[in-house]
């Protein structure tokens, strides 16, 4: 007698049928139980979790190669492009059928096993189909959809939130009703801020409205806007452990043809360097002998606690934090942070409390960028004038920031 038969003959009786009906979801689970049993371990008959949801992804990753890729998981979609649940669902009809009915379960929601990522689900082949659509995208502009998706969801009289401890706090903050409110997602906007020099210092300007006048800080900062009974709130959204307060342009004011001259002539690229402490010499140096395999001078033997200019820097940050909005922080871990910024806030943080150490070539000393480093009573600064492209001059002035 076979291993098998000795085994169906020592269960046959469990079975209805005296022996295992495959056809029957019952059957086939105590099937796998015993044979656990037998076994020492746990034991299933279905097909390797996410052999399914692979084929699936590869198609989707051949026909859109630039909006997904595949993943270790292999239930996981790399959302190349930061795609929102919509046009992925679409996508996704695009590849199996336009008549799959397709469940979208936000993070922390049964069944959906991820506490980050939105799970779709659905049934191909008579296969029960689970991807779950990972990382990819910009941030932030998704933590700004999904918290107007909540307020939306607030408004429509639904209890199901992806953050609900901080819509309680929306709600309560701004004494919110399903009525008395709209929602503007304005994070998409990007509005410029220049840098403008005055006789206190550079300092970050804010566009210039329709009528002549100048936006305020707070309607140039929002990515999301509340009309509550007609008046509106300004909330900026930060997501992450590094952020940025201001990235203005600084291409007019160190030109490559006085970087490639060793010597940066500009008045207000003078000014700039001299706010902040930083030799003019070794400033241009740094993306002069910069390269790209890492073998160009390594400028860490000049990193130093410059003579920078207190009071110009507590100007520059002033402007570049400002006040007169809400700002609302989030984490991958889903953690949030929502406060009002108050002349008083922006006092303590934007004032050195430290001295500023220059790092020429960053921290590893043969990047192309100068960092600035120092502590406010409320944050750790790491303001840097970096190149974002391809050639030798800098692009853009970056006000990087951690809480303290």
């Amino acid at each position: 007698m076979s291993i098998f038969d000795k085994f169906f003959t020592k269960f046959a009786y469990k079975f209805d049928k005296g022996y295992p009906d495959m056809n029957n979801d019952q059957d086939v689970l105590l099937l796998e139980s015993l044979i656990s049993e037998v076994i020492g371990e746990k034991f299933s008959l279905e097909e390797k979790k996410g052999d399914n949801e692979s084929k699936i992804i590869t198609q989707l990753v051949s026909k859109f190669p630039g909006k997904y890729n595949t993943m270790s998981d292999a239930i996981r979609i790399a959302n190349k492009e930061g795609t929102n649940n919509d046009e992925f669902v679409k996508d996704i009809k695009s590849v199996i059928g336009n008549k799959v009915d397709i469940k979208v379960t936000p993070p922390n929601q049964s069944p959906n096993p991820s506490g980050k990522y939105f799970l779709f689900q659905f049934n191909h082949e008579n296969n029960e189909i689970g991807i779950l659509l990972a990382s990819g995208g910009n941030k932030g502009n998704k933590f700004e959809t999904i918290v107007a998706n909540d307020l939306q969801t607030f408004i429509d009289g639904g209890e199901e939130f992806i953050y609900p401890s901080l819509i309680e706090d929306m709600i309560e903050e701004f004494k919110l009703t399903p009525t008395n409110f709209e929602i503007k997602e304005e994070g998409s906007r990007n509005q410029s801020r220049p840098l403008v020099f005055t006789p206190e210092g550079p300092v970050i300007g804010t566009p210039i409205k329709s009528d002549g006048d100048l936006q305020s800080i707070a309607e140039t900062l929002t990515d999301l806007t509340l009309i509550v009974n007609n008046k509106p709130i300004y909330i900026s959204l930060k997501f992450g452990s590094t952020l940025t307060f201001f990235n203005p342009g600084v291409k007019k004011i160190f030109t490559e043809e006085d970087i490639k001259s060793g010597e940066i002539k500009t008045e207000n690229g003078i000014a700039l360097l001299e706010t902040f402490g930083i030799d003019n010499e070794l400033f241009c140096r740094v993306f002069n002998e910069y390269k790209k395999d890492g073998t160009g001078t390594n400028f860490s033997q000049y990193h130093e606690v410059a003579s920078a200019d207190q009071e110009k820097l507590y100007n520059l940050l002033h402007s570049g934090i400002g006040h007169g909005y809400y700002m609302l922080k989030g984490t991958d871990s889903g953690k949030t942070d929502l406060f009002l910024v108050t002349e008083e806030y922006v006092k303590k943080a934007a004032r050195p409390t430290s001295g500023v150490t220059i790092r020429y070539g960053g921290k590893g000393g043969t990047a192309k960028r100068i960092d600035i480093v120092f502590d406010t009573a409320v944050y750790r600064m790491t303001l840097n004038i970096r190149s974002k492209s391809k050639n030798i001059a800098p692009t853009n002035l970056m006000g990087d920031y951690k809480p303290i």
